[in-house]
């Protein structure tokens, strides 16, 4: 079929297992062939990597949290809402991806989206940095129509990013009612796009923070009131450079106070240096997260916070050779960033963008056939992992190897639901590392495995997939990412 895998699994079948307490290494675990996992395919891959000692770790699992919300999903935003969503193979990657939320239009293109005929107006604009964005002007033709398909076909459920830019308050109401009639969910909506940016038009609708609460506090009620059951998110500031950044989120939670559920905020990283080493890059994310956390700790508690996007920057995506954002350390980034946010009792949802772009950008390419790209291929397993999950367990781990700066060497989350205990386990360093499984560890023998691994300048070509069983021990490849106690999409199309 177009758009099936080489791979023998879509969707997900989950194995159960529990998760208590703390699990302690066995020694001398990876040097001999005693509980390997035992491959499923007749091309003989396991899990386990090739030869050699394999470091021992502990793993010690957190506190258990409760989901509120589908946690893991997508953007959709420019080339993506071009898709044919009729189309089979963009239909089996909607499936295969698995995303709880997608956030509709998704970007830049929200603040100047018309609905009714899902089209784009957007002038030319310029930065506070002086430089220039052409506009966009398109007619995507993707309407409230192509939305509730794209719902029915996955069960994601819509972040709706409305436009406060160029529309009004009674005709973004309109659309809202509108997908409910349809049948489309309202459960999340986000007050705008990025508004704390010096870009000319913002500045013109928005001069100060507190023009764009002042906003903020008439819609939010009026919304409240027509969807008491939604949720309603403005926008925040991660970025903190600027004045304008630096005030942004204290104007706004001094003002908005109860009219709003929730605070977005984006997470696009920039690597260190001219040509950060694989570590450096890695190691970087969490040294992101940390300052993330402070900006994060500065919002209330009362308020949960979602990134509705993330990803690595423009500068990062497009530096190295072949460039950065094609290799599997692109991968290896984004899924240690989602998982991170996955581990916060403070995330409520996390939206990666985006879903069908460019093949550094996207979960998948765009096109009427689109392929897994890196990021698609390392996300789809915490995607498949979470969904309909309702708890989420962090891990950690101790290890003889970390990343610069004493950063985790290699991390991983467990989820409930009612189809059990599916953990996702990434090793984020170039040697492999062995944990136990067994009772409390949240990986049980005989459980499913599935890993992606490859070298960090590895394209999505030659990603290296394998499947198996779980024996008493797991061992996990140099930069993989491993999932236990379920199946799912991993490998590349054909």
């Amino acid at each position: 079929m177009n758009g099936s895998h080489a791979g023998p699994i879509i969707g997900a079948m989950f194995a159960k297992a529990t998760l208590v307490g703390v699990v302690f290494m066995l020694l001398m675990a990876g040097c001999g062939d005693a509980g390997l996992t035992h491959p499923l395919s007749s091309g003989g891959n396991t899990v386990v990597s090739s030869g050699g000692h394999a470091v021992e770790v502990a793993v010690r699992a957190g506190s258990p949290m409760a989901l509120t919300a589908p946690i893991n999903g997508s953007n959709l935003d420019y080339s993506g809402v071009a898709e044919d969503f009729a189309a089979p193979g963009v239909i089996t990657d909607l499936q295969d991806y698995r995303g709880g939320t997608i956030r509709y239009p998704g970007g830049a293109i929200a603040n100047y989206w018309n609905w009714q005929s899902g089209s784009v107006n957007q002038p030319a604009t310029t930065s506070g940095t002086g430089k220039s964005k052409p506009g966009r002007v398109r007619d995507y033709g993707f309407t409230l129509q192509t939305l509730r398909g794209i719902v029915g076909e996955t069960g994601a459920i819509p972040v709706f990013d409305l436009n406060l830019l160029t529309s009004t308050l009674s005709n973004q109401l309109l659309m809202l009612h509108t997908a409910q009639s349809m049948g489309i969910p309202v459960r999340y909506i986000e007050l705008g796009n990025e508004f704390y940016l010096n870009t000319s038009s913002y500045l013109k609708r928005f001069p100060t923070a507190a023009s764009y609460v002042r906003t903020v506090v008439q819609w939010a009620p009026a919304i409240r009131a027509a969807f008491p059951d939604a949720q309603i998110a403005a926008v925040g500031s991660l970025p903190q450079s600027t004045a304008r950044e630096k005030s942004w989120n204290s104007t706004l939670l001094l003002v908005a106070g109860a009219d709003i559920n929730a605070v977005t905020l984006h997470d696009y990283f920039s690597p260190l240096g001219k040509d950060p080493t694989p570590a450096q890059v890695l190691a970087a994310a969490q040294t992101s997260w940390r300052s993330t956390q402070q900006v994060m700790a500065a919002i209330p508690s009362r308020y949960r916070i979602w990134f509705t996007e993330f990803n690595l920057s423009l500068q990062g995506l497009s530096g190295g050779e072949p460039p950065r954002g094609t290799t599997w350390l692109h991968g290896l980034y984004v899924a240690e960033t989602m998982s991170l946010f996955d581990q916060s009792p403070r995330v409520q949802l996390d939206d990666y963008w985006d879903l069908f772009g460019t093949s550094s950008t996207g979960a998948f390419t765009s096109g009427p056939a689109p392929q897994p790209t890196v990021a698609g291929e390392a996300l789809m397993l915490l995607t498949n992992a979470s969904v309909q999950a309702n708890r989420v367990t962090p891990l950690s781990f101790s290890t003889a190897t970390s990343l610069p700066g004493g950063a985790a060497g290699v991390t991983g989350v467990s989820f409930d639901g009612p189809n059990g205990t599916r953990t996702v386990l990434i090793n984020l360093t170039d040697q492999a590392v062995t944990m136990p499984a067994g009772k409390g560890t949240g990986l049980s023998a005989g459980a499913s495995t599935v890993s992606v691994s490859g070298a960090p300048t590895t394209t999505v070509s030659g990603l290296s997939h394998a499947t198996g069983l779980l024996g008493s021990t797991i061992t996990l490849p140099a930069y993989a990412i491993v999932g236990v106690g379920f199946t799912g999409p991993t490998a590349a199309k054909t």
